[in-house]
């Protein structure tokens, strides 16, 4: 069982392979973010979050690739097995960090702000994208607490910046920081 997973009995199996985090946590967040993006029905929102990367594209490639670079350190100096598989968890990590940022701090507190407010769709969303991992990766609610304040951080630096690629990538740093490599993952022999 996982690190970050809860106890599980009966017929409910822990995430324990990439494709069970990719079935049930990868799956159910796209779905999600196309689900909250039908809903918000304006495609200006996001051109307007993502302004800044298209005025400076190469500002942000540089960032990726110095992140890039921060991740091969951190797993060289946990021994991690360096390989493909490795390679598609981080890939991963960046499509979960992008579909999550969509989803939760972007198109769902619009979708819900009309009607409850700013704050309380904020909390609303992150409240939400806590109780997911809850139950698709079958994380503690401890975590999951953790999840849901780090996500109000997201929003708030998205609010304060108006750069949707800027937590992005914070969100693809904590990521990896708190899951740097795929379930069963194998160390290397020192």
């Amino acid at each position: 069982m996982g690190r970050l997973q809860r106890d599980y009995a009966g017929a409910v199996a822990p995430v324990s392979t990439f494709l069970h985090v990719l079935y049930r946590h990868g799956l159910t967040m796209g779905i999600f973010a196309c689900s909250t993006a039908w809903l918000l029905a304006t495609p200006a929102v996001l051109w307007d979050a993502m302004a800044d990367f298209s005025a400076n594209p190469a500002k942000y490639a540089l960032a990726l690739l110095a992140i890039l670079g921060f991740f091969y350190v951190v797993l060289k100096r946990r021994g991690l097995t360096l390989n493909g598989m490795q390679g598609f968890w981080i890939v991963y990590l960046l499509y979960i960090s992008i579909v999550e940022e969509l989803a939760f701090r972007l198109f769902l507190p619009l979708v819900l702000e009309s009607s409850t407010g700013l704050i309380a769709a904020v909390v609303l969303s992150n409240f939400l994208f806590a109780g997911l991992h809850y139950f698709t990766l079958r994380w503690k609610w401890q975590n999951c607490l953790f999840a849901c304040l780090g996500g109000i951080g997201l929003s708030r630096l998205l609010d304060n910046s108006g750069d949707l690629t800027l937590v992005i990538l914070v969100h693809f740093v904590a990521t990896f920081l708190n899951t740097p490599s795929q379930p069963g993952a194998v160390r290397k022999e020192r």
